[in-house]
């Protein structure tokens, strides 16, 4: 009996109707992209044609959990998303478990106008987002201009996000709610390939327990800083990055977070403090493999600012060079202080160039203070004499060191690889990092700030 029963649901079900996923073209079978997703079946494909789409139905979309995939047909440049700048208008919310099989392909998504996520609301919903631009929108509440994700796993793959008001993209991660905790695992989005430039705050910032993979991105030409972290204790580093021409330090780690960077290049961004990297006391960060170059802090620390007082910085394998300071630390400016009972080095320095580096007032390479300072086989320009210190073998340990120029091949064109013959080997960025280029990303109508301009100032 019990074969029977198995043979009869075989047949069953070798001779019910086969489901395939369908096409619902947008507009040829629907009138509005909203009715064309409403159609829509799990694994259906919605196909919206050339337009410019604004209006009840074409803004405030909604994927209501559904696993399909919203694509356009030639691409963001032909398929427009318009919300007309319209007060509580965005273009997409995500708010229903979607995964990443639920998809958004090849859309220009702007002048949306809402207190938080202009252009894109998600939240404890995890979408891919690729081949679109995100433009000209704004957070009135100042919380992710372009894009606003909270607890989401999402994927943003090929995408520009640009000249939204509020910043780019605001990460925030677990939170409670009267009690609960509304995500047991860090929210891990991914920002692969991507551009970031010119919006009206940060370029993206990362908050609470969040550990994002940033990779291949360029985050520039931003009016605050280009990646803040806060309260983020991340796992995962950025990687294969280029931080630019951004006005508030061009990665900024605050309020006990741990961050980690690697072969990535931070240049020509500008600060009061920490022009291209600023790390504050309770913070950790780990710079790898890195090119820091002109950049400019109107204080201190044109490359780098750090105070680890109850965090730790450690840099190893870096090139900072060119960068300039209003009063001390040119290339780094560091206090730093372990605790007698529980020893541990705050400041490391390895294998690393500092070089070129200047100051208006003193320190024009490296100023250091404090306790549990390390610089170990580093070309440090003015060598132990700029510094200004004595190395006791305890608080301040430099070792192994050397005060000779590192030959770079051609700084006048952005590379900054080692010469055959230089000194420095085995020092600074590796050689695919430490070629940065002559200026790439410029825009158009503005003036590129050049290192003698810098010099000159």
């Amino acid at each position: 009996m019990k074969y029977i029963n198995t043979l009869c649901i075989v047949l069953v079900s070798f001779f019910s109707p086969l489901t395939f996923a369908a096409t619902i073209n947008v507009p040829a079978d629907q009138p509005t992209i909203q009715a064309g997703i409403d159609t829509a079946q799990n694994s259906d494909t919605v196909l919206v044609d050339d337009g410019i789409y604004k209006g009840e139905g074409n803004v405030n979309l909604d994927f209501k959990g559904k696993r399909i995939t919203l694509k356009s047909r030639n691409g963001a440049q032909a398929t427009i998303i318009d919300c007309e700048k319209k007060l509580e208008t965005r273009g997409f919310s995500f708010q229903n478990d979607e995964t990443v099989e639920s998809v958004l392909d090849g859309f220009t998504i702007k002048n949306g106008n809402q207190r938080f996520g202009g252009g894109i609301y998600l939240v404890h919903a995890s979408p891919t987002i690729k081949n679109c631009t995100i433009d000209s929108n704004q957070s009135m509440g100042g919380g992710g201009g372009g894009i606003f994700c909270h607890n989401s796993d999402l994927i943003i793959t090929d995408c520009t996000i640009t000249r939204n008001f509020g910043g780019g993209i605001f990460i925030m991660g677990n939170t409670e709610h009267k009690g609960v905790v509304l995500k047991e695992t860090p929210a891990q989005p991914t920002l692969k390939n991507s551009t970031i430039t010119e919006n009206t705050g940060n370029g993206v910032y990362c908050m609470h327990d969040v550990d994002p993979i940033i990779d291949k991105c360029v985050v520039s030409h931003n009016s605050a800083r280009g990646i803040f972290y806060s309260y983020a204790r991340t796992n995962k580093p950025i990687t294969n990055c280029r931080i630019e021409h951004n006005a508030g330090s061009g990665l900024e780690a605050w309020e006990d977070t741990v961050l980690k960077i690697e072969n990535s290049i931070i240049v020509r961004n500008t600060a009061r403090n920490g022009g291209g990297i600023r790390c504050n006391y309770n913070s950790e960060i780990w710079v790898t493999d890195c090119v820091i170059a002109q950049n400019r802090a109107i204080y201190s620390g044109g490359g780098i600012r750090c105070e680890a007082i109850l965090g730790a910085v450690n840099i190893k394998r870096c090139t900072i060079t060119e960068n300039t300071a209003g009063t001390l630390g040119g290339g780094i400016s560091a206090i730093a202080h372990r605790d007698p009972i529980i020893p541990r080095n705050r400041f490391n320095l390895t294998d690393s160039i500092v070089w070129g580096n200047s100051s208006n007032v003193s320190h024009a390479e490296v100023f250091v203070l404090g306790r549990g300072i390390v610089i170990k086989s580093c070309d440090i320009g003015d060598g132990l004499d700029g510094i200004g210190l004595v190395a006791d073998g305890d608080k301040f340990i430099y070792v192994k060191n050397i005060d000779e120029d590192p030959l770079f091949v051609n700084t006048d064109a952005g590379d900054f690889t080692l010469q055959p013959n230089s000194p420095a080997e085995g020092m600074g960025a590796r050689e695919q990092t430490a070629r940065i280029g002559p200026f790439a990303v410029s825009q158009p109508g503005k003036r590129i700030v050049l290192w003698a301009d810098l010099k000159r100032k």
